[in-house]
């Protein structure tokens, strides 16, 4: 994986584009654009679970990587089992 993580959650964000709605996706855009990123990995991840939706060219551990990066594995801001419900989202694609 490209290890601009920044760059690679942009383009995570814009794969959504196709699958999610734009009201869904604006809040996790706006937590982007002001570096929350975080919280917008995370905001990604509640809507793309929500949805039961996968993005284009899904792939589990590109996608576990940069979670983990974020560190939303042990810490997150609006989900505090969002890390379990990324796994089984996540290993069920």
């Amino acid at each position: 994986m490209n290890q601009n993580y920044d760059e690679t959650l942009r383009e995570l964000i814009s794969h959504s584009d196709s699958i999610l709605q734009n009201d869904e996706l604006c809040e996790v855009k706006h937590y982007y654009e002001h570096g929350e990123y975080e919280m917008a990995l995370e905001g990604l991840l509640i809507e793309l679970i929500r949805a039961r939706k996968y993005p284009d060219d899904f792939i589990y551990s590109e996608w576990e990587e940069i979670v983990i990066h974020y560190g939303l594995n042990t810490e997150s801001v609006f989900d505090g089992d969002i890390w379990n419900k990324f796994v089984l989202w996540g290993t069920r694609g």
